[in-house]
């Protein structure tokens, strides 16, 4: 439907929404595992939106491409972006907007290792979030949360967090946001010392994400499964 949008929006120069498709389109190609695709939509998005002078949208495409940097393992590239997405967005004063990229930020950071970095930002995010009525920055908040505790050794909040996250998105009926929190929720109690329930909900995960198309999320669910069964094997060893 989005590729139907753009090509009408490329006919017809509307080139405003024409960019915000290309980026809406780029979210769908990154839950389908076609990271590089997502890029090409969203370099052509951010191309249009800095050639019309649109610094929020700029700001909201650079923040896109930083969470395929953190797809891919890119924790310094990913800092930059979303460091820059949240000056953007604090000029603008958009408070929703820029408690999701603090919780980038932080993302990032623990990829570099950064652990008491990541916290900090985590913290700001967390403050910000609190401040908003949309569940879709609150709950990607409370995901990165546990992400964080979890790499802080506090995997008694970081398992709550992530189990709350998940109850919030399965009673409003938000499916990706739900197979996210199964995700992280997983990954959590994977680190926990029986990890029989997360491997099983991690199994669940990736079977369910991927019959429905959401490929990133069922790759990242079998490369957790398989970083535990390697951790596993080198214990009994």
């Amino acid at each position: 439907m989005y590729q139907e949008a753009s090509t009408i929006e490329h006919e017809i120069g509307a080139k405003n929404i024409y960019a915000s498709t290309l980026t809406q389109t780029g979210r769908v190609l990154r839950q389908q595992g076609k990271a590089d695709e997502a890029q090409q939509a969203y370099r052509g998005s951010l191309s249009l939106e800095e050639q019309l002078g649109n610094k929020s949208d700029s700001a909201e495409t650079r923040l896109a491409l930083a969470e395929l940097d953190c797809d891919s393992g890119k924790g310094v590239e990913a800092e930059q972006l979303s460091r820059a997405a949240v000056e953007a967005f604090r000029a603008d004063a958009y408070t929703d907007e820029e408690s999701l990229a603090q919780s980038m930020v932080s993302r990032a950071l623990l990829q570099e290792g950064k652990v008491d970095e990541a916290r900090s930002a985590m913290a700001e995010a967390v403050r910000l979030s609190e401040k908003s009525q949309d569940v879709a920055v609150r709950i990607p908040v409370m995901l990165d949360h546990a992400y964080v505790m979890a790499a802080g050794e506090d995997l008694r909040g970081a398992e709550t967090t992530a189990q709350d996250a998940l109850t919030r998105a399965r009673s409003l009926g938000l499916f990706r946001l739900q197979l996210e929190a199964s995700l992280a929720l997983g990954e959590v109690q994977m680190q926990k010392r029986n990890p029989d329930m997360g491997r099983k909900r991690l199994e669940e995960t990736e079977k369910t994400a991927r019959s429905k198309g959401f490929e990133l999320i069922a790759q990242k669910a079998n490369v957790a499964q398989q970083a535990a069964n390697r951790q596993a094997l080198i214990h009994i060893q």
